[in-house]
Parts: C-alpha cells; structure tokens; sequence
C-alpha cells in the first residue's frame, strides 16, 4: 500500500472514529466523557437542551474541535528484517535515529522522514547503547567504542575505544563562550563505564586524535576528567548550562562542574534512599534548572540544580515512577507502576486539580430533646461540567421529606450573568416532560432583578432527582459560555416538608415538623488529574496527551481535564518512542518501519434539521484543521520559521477582458 493511499484511508477512519465519538460526547461536553471505547448511533438534540446561542441560528454553529492524530510521514530505516530488528530508537528536534541489532544507523529528517544517511556502527550484531545528540553531532557507543557522525551528512568524526565498556547511554554537551569577538564552542562526551564511573573528553581533542591519529601537541591523554563511584550507573547523565548529574542504581544523585578549574569535582550529592526506577531529567525555566528524580520507596523529587542541593519539593506517591519524566511548560508527566499517568507543577509540585463542576448541599436534621431525630433534610444540587451540555441536577436525598422548591440565587456570583426570562417574565429553562412530570413541577418565577430563580413542585418525592438547563445572558458579552463557574459561591436553597403518610406514622408525643427552608453554598470540587491503563506516556501537544493503552493502542486525553479519550489504531507499530521534546507523535515497527503522526483538530459543529416541523439539531464533524510544524517544547525558539506567503484571495475574480479589443 503507497503511502498516499494509506493516508486517505488513516484521514477517512479518523473522522468515522470522531464520529462515533461524538456520539459518546454528546451534549455531555469534553469535560465529562470518560473512557469508552463502544459507539452507538448519533442521536439529534432536542432544541429545549440547547444553549440559546445555538437555537436562534439556522446555520451551523461550531461547538469545539477535537484532537485526531494524522500520518505525516512513513519511512523504512535500513536493517535485515530477515534477521534483525530495532533495538533503539533516539531522535531530537531535528533528527530520528534507529539503530538495527545488527548495528546499523539511519538518521530520518524528523520533519519529513527523508532518509539522511545510514552507516553500519562497529561491528554486527554487537551491544550497543542508545545514540545522543547535540546540534550538530550524533555518538554511540558500540562495545568499549565511541563512534561520532557528522548528525545530517553521516560523516565519520571519530572513533576512539573507552577503556572500560560503556553502562549507560552517553552524553553529549555544548557551550559557547565568547572570547574577544569570536565564539568557542566547547564540546564534551560524557559516558558512564562497567568500572562504576563516568568519564569525561573533550570532543576536539577525540576528533583531532581521529583525524591524526595523535593528540595535539602538549596534550598527554583524551580523558578530561573521571569519576569513580563504586556504585553501578544505569542511566544517562543529564546536564544543564554549568553543572552535570547522574545517578547510580542504589539512588545517589551526582551533580558536577563541567566547567572552569574546578571541573569534575561534586557540588553536591543528593542521597533518596532508595533505587533509582526513572532517568533523571533536568529542564529549565527562565533562570531555574530543575532535576527531577524518581525512586522505589515511592517518592519523586525536584532539585533545584543552580544551588548547592537544596529540594525544591519531594512528592509521596502510591507507586514508583518507571518511565520517563516528560516535562511541557510547567507540567510534569509522570508515568507510575500502577499503570497510571499523573500530572503534577513543575514549580510547586502540587498535583494538577481538575474541576468536577460545583455542588450545593442543604441539609438539616431535627429532633425532640432526648429523642432520635425525626427531621431529615438533604437536597443536592449538582453542576458538573458546561451547562450548555450537561443539566443542573437536583436529588431529593432527604428521609421522609417532599421538596416544595428550590432556588437558586445568582446574587453572588462571580459573573456578572442573569437569568433570562421570556415574554410572560419567566425564567426560561429546558426541562424533559419525564423530569416534569416525576417531581410534579408547576411553577418557575423570577426576581425582578433576574438574580433569583425559584421552581416549584408539588411530588418531589425523596430519591427522585430533577434535571433543567437554564438560561442565563451577561450584559457585555452577547454569546456567553454557561459553565459551572457561574453558580461557584452562590446561595442554594429549598423549601421542604413532612411527606403526610411519614408524618402520620410519627408517634404522638412527638411534635410535626413544620416546612422549613434548608440552605446550602455551591462550592468547586476537584479531584487530581489522572488517568488509568497506562503503558506509556508517547508525546503531548498543546491541548492533548498522548499514551499507549494496555492494548497497545496510542489514546489521546485532555491535558486540561484527563478526558475525552480517543483511541487511534496502530496495531502494526509495537515500538513507541517517548518524544517530551516536541509535539509529534513516533512510531515505530520491530522492522524499522517508522511513521510520525501530527495532530489535526477535527472541528465539530451543529446543524438545525426540521424533523417533523420541530428543529432538532444533529452533531457532526465539519472539517479537518490543517497541522503546522512541530512545536518545540523545550526549545521554542528553535522553531522552523515558517515563510510568510500572502494567501490568495479565493473571492477575487480576473478582470473581464474588455470586449472591444
């Protein structure tokens, strides 16, 4: 199958995918979708659910647009698939390394998958570590060697043979220091040995050396520095702009001066006690560098790496981290044994918080001195998501007590919103006939201000819960967004009575209860963000995280709220890289059949369809958005620039030519 073919048909599943997830959407929103992977038919929406803002158009109304993930690119590295398969898999903004059992490297453009270059690396089928980068060269270590390319033509550096074996990846630095006015550049490879060390050269010093054989005039050797640890290192070490760290299997954190006369010698060690079960990562913001560490006695740490070891914050967790630490803007994305991707803040380290809309609770209870209490209120008011999508839901919870109304006060809130009301002055609400009838609904009026609403019932019985969509309008902004937010600090009440058959039964001596008025506050609830049947985090963008399920399936999830999952099929491509640096997604089959996926927004809209005289509206996808160049996460200023070209104006028409020449 031709890679254009494949991708029409990748670009025509994902938009029946969205559509059978819109179903599962609904008017439910993206806040309150959770994970479900079945579909049924898309139903129409009644107009009564519908904001008023949708209601009064005829033309189709765009309500969100969801994430969808679409084939960029495919390409083949070089390796045997008769007997070979990948065994690494590495890439930076620019570059996609795979590397062959067999040792063979390819570098892929990572923008376009075009092949740069391929090169058998030491000798076949020997162990080799994953490769590293820096922006213009690429390292591996093959055995006790480290082989160094040019990163885009593939030209051969250096070679220069460790004298030990490497434990761990390598690492390759770059700094730039102005002397006088020009610019050194100042390289080092740095790679952790099977002799419990991690040692340290010069790249120009290597590269000399491969180009003449020799070292430079007064140099004695090509090692800068080592240090020796006495302790095993599994791990890659990690620098920022002045000071390296690594850390050893038993969970002692290193932390180097690579720079000045004190190169090589510890600022600080960190000690958490307990293995090390994730690579350390080291981002920065602004002035700060954070490293971010993780262990088995289940604790994640933040180090502030510019200081002489002081913690920035240390989480207690439920299970050990044992993937990678992914860290985007000020959001850390931590993947933990219990197959569950959490979300924390770099700077505080507090967990990310999700808003589960708001609830009011009034509630009462009663009795005669010395007696048990005969008077048992309980209404709940529950607002859980966009209220243009999801109703305000009352539950009678109380024992032996009949909800004559409720109320619902708009008086302190922090929006300056009203309920609207029709022509007669009342309240317009969308209520089913189910609802209406069930709790004996009959009256809903309103205060003068619009601040106040109140609704009466007459058979709101305890256990039965009344659902209705208000209407509400801010007077400076025609096309307000209802959510949740609006009732946030506002006064809910309800007036409730004795049910008569419940009252009868109460013994003589103790006094009826008279109806009475219960109050209650609407106030925000929050959970942590969290997301179950996680295999592994494989990249996120500015909206969306991307994972592999336990299924092997890459899903997609709000980086807002963790919701909203949406499941793309990629059964063929068993190999998933970790990518924390940009926003694409890589893929990767066991014979080296890579693909790069971008995300595209599926805009999704509404359209009014007269059915039976009524307007019922039907939700469908409207268009796929067009992706633009990867977003660097770490790096944005490092951005490809995107050439500024004038779009044609599709209205303008060519002059007529003029009929008498």
């Amino acid at each position: 199958m031709n890679s254009s073919l494949r991708t029409t048909l990748l670009r025509n599943s994902v938009l029946l995918r969205t559509t059978a997830s819109l179903i599962l959407l609904g008017w439910g929103g993206v806040e309150s979708v959770s994970a479900q992977d079945e579909a049924v038919a898309v139903a129409p929406v009644e107009d009564s659910v519908l904001p008023s803002a949708l209601v009064d158009e005829s033309e189709p109304v765009t309500i969100y647009n969801l994430p969808s993930l679409k084939l960029h690119w495919e390409a083949q590295a070089v390796i045997n698939t008769g007997r070979d398969k990948v065994a690494h898999i590495a890439l930076d903004e620019e570059v996609v390394f795979v590397q062959s059992s067999a040792g063979v490297v390819t570098a892929l453009n990572s923008e376009s998958g075009r092949r740069f270059w391929s090169a058998q690396v030491g000798r076949n089928d020997e162990v080799a570590m994953k490769a590293t980068t820096d922006s213009q060269m690429v390292a591996v270590v093959v055995g006790p060697v480290v082989h160094a390319f040019d990163k885009f033509s593939g030209q051969k550096l250096f070679a220069f043979r460790l004298d030990n074996a490497a434990s761990g990846a390598p690492l390759i630095t770059r700094r730039e220091i102005a002397v006088g006015n020009r610019i050194d550049v100042i390289r080092h490879i740095f790679v952790p040995t099977s002799d419990q060390a991690l040692v340290a050269y010069d790249v120009e010093q290597l590269q000399y050396l491969g180009t003449h054989g020799t070292l430079k005039p007064g140099v004695i050797r090509a090692l800068d520095w080592r240090f020796a640890t006495a302790q095993d290192i599994r791990f890659a070490p990690v620098a920022g702009q002045e000071r390296l760290a690594f850390a050893t299997d038993v969970g002692n954190i290193y932390v180097m001066d690579m720079t000045g006369n004190v190169k090589g010698n510890t600022r600080f060690e960190f000690l958490m006690n307990s293995a090390t079960t994730a690579p350390l990562t080291v981002v920065t913001r602004d002035d700060n560098e954070y490293l971010l560490a993780a262990c088995e006695n289940n604790r994640l740490f933040c180090i502030a790496l510019k200081t002489d070891g002081s913690m920035v914050w240390t989480i207690p967790m439920s299970h050990p981290v044992t993937h990678p630490i992914s860290v985007v803007g000020d959001d850390v994305y931590v993947v933990s044994s219990n197959r569950e991707l959490l979300k924390f803040n770099l700077r505080t380290g507090q967990p990310t918080k999700i808003s589960k809309g708001v609830v009011g609770v009034a509630s009462q209870t009663e009795g005669d001195e010395g007696g048990l209490p005969v008077f048992g209120a309980s209404v709940v008011a529950d607002c859980n998501g966009l209220l243009a999508h999801e109703p305000v839901s009352i539950t009678n919870k109380s024992t032996g007590q009949m909800v004559n109304s409720i109320v619902l006060d708009l008086t302190k809130s922090k929006q300056a919103v009203t309920f609207v009301a029709g022509e007669n002055g009342k309240p317009i609400i969308g209520v089913s006939d189910e609802d209406r009838a069930t709790t004996g609904m009959s009256e809903a009026k309103l205060s003068e201000d619009g601040k106040v609403m109140t609704i009466e019932f007459t058979d709101f019985h305890p256990d039965e819960t009344f659902r209705f969509y208000p209407d509400v309008v801010h007077p400076e902004v025609p096309a307000w967004k209802l959510t949740h937010s609006v009732f946030s600090g506002c006064d809910f009440k309800s007036l409730v009575s004795p049910i008569r058959a419940a009252a009868a039964s109460v013994a003589e001596q103790v006094r009826p209860f008279p109806p009475r008025e219960v109050v209650g506050v609407f106030v925000d609830v929050a959970v942590p963000w969290r997301v179950a049947g996680v295999k592994s985090l494989v990249a996120i963008s500015e909206n969306t995280a991307y994972f592999v399920d336990l299924n092997d399936r890459v899903v997609s999830v709000s980086r807002e709220h963790g919701g909203s999952p949406i499941v793309t099929p990629t059964r063929d491509y068993t190999i998933h890289i970790n990518n924390s640096l940009t926003d694409r997604v890589y893929l990767s089959t066991a014979s080296g059949r890579v693909a790069c996926f971008t995300e595209t927004r599926i805009e999704v809209s509404a359209m009014p369809v007269p059915i039976f005289g009524a307007p019922t509206w039907i939700i469908y996808p409207l268009q796929e958005l067009s992706p633009e160049f990867a977003s660097y996460h770490q790096n944005p200023g490092a951005r490809p620039i995107m050439p500024d070209v004038l779009k044609k104006d599709p209205a303008a028409a060519p002059a007529p030519e003029d009929a008498s020449e």
